[in-house]
């Protein structure tokens, strides 16, 4: 059927509309293109300007006290991402790209730690030019503009990637103090189409996040440190030259040709001089003093004051650690440079109408103080959760609704749309995990900080034990990452690698509709462009075109992951104790995940012969891999996966040189990525005795709450020991007497822990009421040590034992699951008891997470109830 074009009629009717189509929206960034160029022209008419009107003062003003003068505030206004992508001496670095000739080298391991104090010496060698040489000469200008694009062209020739941007310039300097953590502006980020993975923590991906992972660096705080100084002394100087501020505010210094010569050859004239006071020390040695007497007493000064900031910040923030100190001296440090600036910059112009220089100054002071006011409250903290809100905030389901930018309000929309759905709570559950996900990839947030976001948990109303399995999740994942070379934790090489994976489909495809050879030398120019090695090149054509190389590097991984525990386990049941039949219950239960993801990953159906041989392999001691059930593997999996399967299984878990010794086992499975197993290793260790200060020592600061528990609790005890009173349980012990009760012994660790949380350890005396006959009650009794005598009142009121209930017995519960009055008094026996009391909710809690928990309540009521009526029924006289 033919259909009409626009403005056209169809055969035998009306005349067709012209097809509606959505107005095209207007790119809101569309005016930083036109702003680059400009900025570019402006920069390449500087050194021809400078150069031919030498004489005429206006061409150094125009340069140093408007261009040079307003860059800080523009930087500040337009943003620290849309500066990166305006700035000149970027776009000279990036020629060698544009030319496709990219540099291939990388900033070094030593550039890495060190580059702060890379800029900062540019940017003082500099200003010293200034002083000394090139701001009133046109010709010493126009040779310094050019040297230093120059200078950007050729470490963009040399170096992959913002090498320039990122290490070397001084504007950058400039740009992160004023722009850091955050600046006024917020900006989409200036990340390269082309992707080098140039530098980690890269601050065009996130400036944020830059700036938090390098707080801890010598070389950035002595830049912030330094740099308020080296501000105020390069404008200090020319009162130190001169004797007097007109030198500087009335603008003689724009047009002084001689500068060049007598700055380096004192003769007599005032131009030369190195002090007013000290006339015979030669201008370029007392400038360079000036700058670095400046720069180290503004760096002294604060370190001396960080002590005194950051007693007084814990007073008021008592959870303020090291890193939110150095946040806020580097804040102070900021504001007090940008003010010093502006106390001087671009003055000389200003005060030309004598209202302008006060209008300059007050405007300054608000920028400065709106800058002060957004930094100062910044915490790593706040980064975190804002990084996991904005995830949350991302995967918006409601097309109807636009997404909210509060998360609060979000999760209530959230809330009330899937109200009438059981699988709500479970969405949102999603939602969280993958925003966790996704900021842990890149990079955006630690474990440590995930963990501590209670408020964000409280907003989305996540309960701990789902947060937990989340994370216990998450961990087995980035374990699985590590071990596959497709894929990579940081932000920036997975940023460049799915740029070049993008690059190279395209020419793939371009291949195959050629039906024609792909090009080597072509790959080779892709690869030199993105930088990437010849395995992540091979793995990304791997992913393209359907291959295995990551499956089975994942399969190796869990394989071995099997064999670790199958060895462990035997070395833990032949030394029996509570702690071990935990760690060794932990460690089987991660054997059957693996081999569920197993059977998924190979497609095998579960309730297949192939699949339900290869669980039981996987999950049972003793189980051989038949050369059969490798044939049907081979017959449906791809054979570099079955083969590497095969090899994994058939490695001798007991090594060459012997099984591994349990203690030894033990240390292992204190780094191991679950956090349970390295609580109970820990725990089993100190058992043992064979705790040493290097576990200590690496453990102390352990993401994970239990595991710090437990260090904690195990270093209080030993230095209470020989003290009277038995000391109080830890978690981890409470896990270990809640799982030798049978009907909780099937409760997965999770689980387990928050029971163990929800339990209040108690003791009573011998004869002491632990619940008297008639009260209510909500509170089940786990009895730890000792025994309790179950009394019930008889027909004549005097009390009856009916039960003597000991260690792992679980007592109380009848009033929790039916409301009514106790129907027993609970008296502790003679030697006393140690019981874990549980309010009833808890309780209920562990009832619906685990069905075996009813299962074994249900048993032990039933055994109670037979009980009781073979105490109540006659004995026979048979």
């Amino acid at each position: 059927m033919a259909v009409a074009s626009p403005g056209t009629h169809a055969p035998h009717a009306g005349p067709v509309p012209a097809p509606t189509r959505p107005p095209a929206r207007r790119d809101p960034e569309w005016w930083v293109r036109p702003l680059t160029r400009a900025a570019l022209v402006v920069w390449l008419v500087i050194p021809p300007v400078v150069y031919f009107y030498i004489y005429r003062p206006w061409s150094a003003h125009a340069v140093w006290s408007v261009i040079i003068a307003g860059l800080p505030l523009f930087i500040i206004l337009v943003g620290y991402h849309r500066w990166r992508r305006i700035c000149p001496l970027a776009f000279f670095s990036r020629i060698p790209v544009l030319l496709r000739r990219p540099g291939t080298r990388r900033a070094s391991p030593w550039m890495d730690e060190h580059y702060y104090y890379v800029m900062f010496a540019f940017l003082a060698v500099g200003l010293w030019l200034r002083l000394t040489v090139i701001n009133g000469v046109g010709e010493a200008t126009a040779v310094f503009f050019v040297l230093i694009s120059v200078a950007a062209l050729i470490v963009g020739a040399l170096f992959t990637g913002k090498t320039w941007c990122n290490y070397i310039c001084p504007v950058s300097l400039i740009e992160k103090i004023n722009t850091e953590p955050h600046g006024l502006r917020e900006t989409s980020n200036s990340a390269c189409v082309k992707c080098t993975a140039c530098k980690k923590s890269c601050p065009d991906i996130n400036e944020e996040n830059g700036y938090w992972k390098e707080i801890d660096l010598r070389s950035k705080r002595f830049a912030y440190y330094a740099f308020p100084g080296l501000t105020l002394s390069f404008f200090l100087y020319f009162y130190l030259q001169a004797g007097t501020w007109d030198y500087y505010f009335l603008g003689g210094w724009a047009d002084q040709p001689a500068l060049l010569y007598r700055a380096f050859r004192p003769d007599g004239h005032p131009m030369s001089f190195g002090f007013f006071f000290f006339p015979e020390d030669p201008r370029w040695v007392a400038a360079a003093l000036t700058l670095a007497a400046g720069a180290f007493a503004s760096y002294a000064l604060l370190s001396m004051a960080e002590p005194l900031v950051g007693r007084w910040l814990r007073r008021h923030q008592p959870e303020a650690d090291a890193g939110q100190v150095r946040h806020l001296m580097f804040t102070i440090a900021a504001f007090a440079a940008f003010i010093t600036f502006y106390a001087f910059a671009g003055q000389p112009l200003l005060r030309l109408v004598p209202w302008l220089g006060t209008l300059g100054g007050i405007g300054a002071a608000v920028v400065g103080t709106l800058f002060l006011a957004r930094r100062y409250g910044r915490t790593q903290k706040a980064f975190a959760e804002q990084t996991v809100a904005l995830n949350v905030i991302k995967r918006w389901e409601w097309p109807d609704m636009r997404p909210p930018k509060d998360l609060h309000e979000a999760f209530l929309i959230h809330t009330a749309r899937s109200a009438e759905r059981k699988t709500g709570y479970a969405q949102v559950l999603d939602v969280y995990q993958e925003a966790v996900r996704e900021a842990l990839a890149d990079g955006l947030a630690t474990r440590e900080e995930v963990y501590r976001l209670e408020a964000l948990r409280n907003q989305l109303q996540i309960k701990n034990a789902d947060h937990e399995k989340i994370m216990a999740s998450l961990a087995e994942e980035e374990r699985l990452v590590l071990t596959d070379p497709s894929k990579q934790p940081s932000a920036e090489k997975r940023l460049q690698l799915e740029t070049y994976k993008r690059a190279l489909e395209q020419h793939l495809k371009l291949v195959l509709a050629a039906d024609s050879k792909a090009d080597d030398r072509f790959l080779t120019q892709l690869r030199k462009e993105y930088n990437v090695t010849e395995e992540e090149h091979t793995a990304a054509l791997d992913a393209l075109l359907g291959g295995t190389q990551g499956m089975a590097a994942q399969l190796s991984a869990d394989l071995r992951v099997v064999a670790r525990a199958v060895e462990a386990i035997r070395a833990l049941k032949a030394e029996p104790s509570p702690p071990h039949e935990l760690l060794a219950d932990i460690l089987q239960r991660k054997r059957i995940q693996v081999a569920d993801r197993l059977v998924h990953i190979l497609g095998l159906d579960p309730e297949s012969e192939a699949g339900q041989a290869m669980h039981r392999m996987l999950c049972q001691e003793g189980e051989g891999f038949s050369d059969a059930l490798f044939d049907e593997l081979r017959a449906k999996v791809p054979r570099s996966v079955s083969e590497e399967l095969l090899a994994v299984f058939k490695e001798d878990p007991a090594r060459a040189d012997g099984p591994i010794p349990l203690t030894e086992g033990l240390r292992m499975y204190t780094e191991s990525a679950d956090p349970y197993v390295r609580a109970a290793a820990l725990y089993a260790l100190a058992e043992r005795g064979e705790l040493d200060l290097a576990i200590l020592h690496r453990l102390t600061e352990d993401e994970h709450e239990l595991v710090r528990e437990t260090l904690q609790g195990l270093t209080e005890r030993l230095k209470s020991r020989g003290s009277d009173g038995a000391p109080k349980l830890t978690r981890i012990e409470k896990m270990i007497a809640l799982r030798a009760v049978p009907i909780f012994s099937s409760l997965e660790p999770v689980s387990l822990a928050e029971l163990a949380r929800a339990g209040i350890e108690g003791y009573y005396a011998p004869g002491d009421v632990l619940v008297r006959e008639g009260e209510q009650g909500d509170v089940v009794f786990i009895i730890v040590t000792g025994d309790v005598t179950v009394l019930h009142k008889a027909d004549g009121g005097d009390d009856v034992v009916i039960d003597q209930p000991s260690v792992g017995d679980v007592i109380g519960e009848m009033a929790v699951l039916d409301p009514a009055p106790r129907s027993a008094t609970l008296r502790a026996g003679a030697g006393g008891v140690r019981v874990l009391r549980l309010d009833g909710t808890s309780f209920r809690d562990a009832l619906k997470a685990d069905p075996g928990v009813a299962s074994g309540v249900i048993r032990a009521l039933a055994q109670r109830v037979r009980h009781l009526v073979s105490m109540a029924t006659p004995r026979s006289s048979t």
